[in-house]
Parts: C-alpha cells; sequence; structure tokens
C-alpha cells in the first residue's frame, strides 16, 4: 500500500522473506537473475535474457616501489589479443591512469592484470600466487618490468562479465521491448549496453529516467 492508500503495483519478497510493496521495480542485477525474477511477469524478456551468456575473470593488482623500477611504465595500459597465447587479457597501469592512486603513496607504482576470457576458466582454479606469477611473467615479456612487488591482491569475479555475440543488441531490444509494456518495471545494468563504469552509470539513469517518467504520466492521468 502507498502511502497515499493506494494500493502499491508490486510486491518483492526478499531472500529473508520480507515483503516490499512498491509502485516501481527497478532490476538492478545480471542477466541469469533477473530471467528467473521474470519468468512469470515478463516471460518474453526472461526468455532472452535466460540466453545471455558470462565469463568469469580475476583482477591482479600489484604495488612496487617506484626505486625498484629500472623505469615506470608508459601509458595507462594495454590489450592483450587471444592470438597472443598469453595469460593475462589487459593490464592497467592504475598508478598513470588515476592520480588518485598514486596520491595515496607517492613511493608506490600500482598496476593491475585481468585474468580469465569467455571458455578459459579453468585458468582461474590456480592459486592466488600462480595467478600474481603467470601476470609478472607476462608483464616482463611486453614491458621488460623485472622488480619484484611488494604487495599483491587477487579479486575473483565469477560470471562478472556479460558476453556480447553478434546480436546481442537486438536481443537487449527485444527485451526493452517487452519490459516497456509492463507498468512500473525497468531494467538496467551490464548486461545491456556495456560493463564500464560510465555505461553502466548511464543504463542505471535510463531505468531510473523511464521510471520517474511512468509514475509522473500515471499520475497525471489520475
Amino acid at each position: 500500500v502507498r502511502a497515499d492508500g493506494a494500493p502499491a503495483d508490486w510486491s518483492v519478497v526478499t531472500d529473508g522473506g520480507e515483503v516490499l510493496h512498491a509502485d516501481a521495480v527497478v532490476l538492478a542485477v545480471p542477466a541469469p537473475r533477473a530471467a528467473r525474477l521474470l519468468v512469470d511477469e515478463v516471460p518474453a524478456a526472461a526468455r532472452e535474457l535466460a540466453a545471455v551468456e558470462y565469463a568469469s575473470m580475476a583482477l591482479v593488482t600489484l604495488a612496487f616501489r617506484r626505486g625498484d623500477l629500472e623505469r615506470v611504465p608508459e601509458g595507462s595500459g594495454f590489450l592483450v589479443p587471444p592470438v597472443d597465447g598469453r595469460t593475462i587479457k589487459a593490464a592497467t597501469f592504475s598508478g598513470n591512469k588515476w592520480s588518485w592512486v598514486a596520491a595515496q603513496d607517492p613511493e608506490l607504482f600500482v598496476l593491475r592484470t585481468s585474468v580469465g576470457r569467455y571458455g578459459e576458466e579453468a585458468v582461474l582454479e590456480r592459486d592466488d600466487a600462480e595467478l600474481a606469477a603467470l601476470s609478472l611473467r607476462d608483464l616482463r615479456s611486453a614491458t621488460g618490468l623485472t622488480a619484484a612487488p611488494v604487495d599483491r591482491l587477487v579479486t575473483r569475479w565469477d560470471g562478472g562479465l556479460p558476453q556480447y555475440p553478434v546480436g546481442h543488441g537486438a536481443r537487449v531490444a527485444r527485451v526493452r521491448e517487452a519490459v516497456a509494456d509492463v507498468p512500473g518495471l525497468a531494467v538496467c545494468g551490464a548486461a545491456y549496453e556495456g560493463v564500464g563504469i560510465p555505461a553502466c552509470i548511464a543504463s542505471g539513469r535510463r531505468a531510473a529516467g523511464e521510471t520517474l517518467a511512468r509514475a509522473a504520466a500515471s499520475s497525471a492521468r489520475e
């Protein structure tokens, strides 16, 4: 029930069994979970979302003393194509790319590598020390980096990267078309127009804007 006494359009049951009542719902969850939630309400969208595949990955963050480096790598990083046969698929020189990282400790140079492509989950079964060692091997080959890190952190994302095969844009359009027919419902997240932070923010703003616009139109009709 809404604050004005009118009935709410949605009832959401949490994992803890609590029932929440709302005028609108924005699903900001991975595609498989959204598919399960929509299987009864919007089966057409659920079918499309259930077909979205994901890849797992790990981020290996390494910190070096600048004094140990023969030279600080230039640029913001690099990408590694699969045909190169390397373990890492990308490296980001965080200390160059974001000034706030370098400002945390000017004596340190921080970088991170990304490990794990679609269909290459086996490499992620290695422990943290192995992933760090493989990253250092590939960094040495690509940049000549020979210094030993003073610290490392491995962060794993199981099923964290939605895949965008040919036809993904059309699939997203079909999902949005089906969802648009249901009052008070919107979707957003990395599964739609991109995994980057700007893309996810834009997706969330779009969902919020659609929800507020529909609410305003509904109020005007009343």
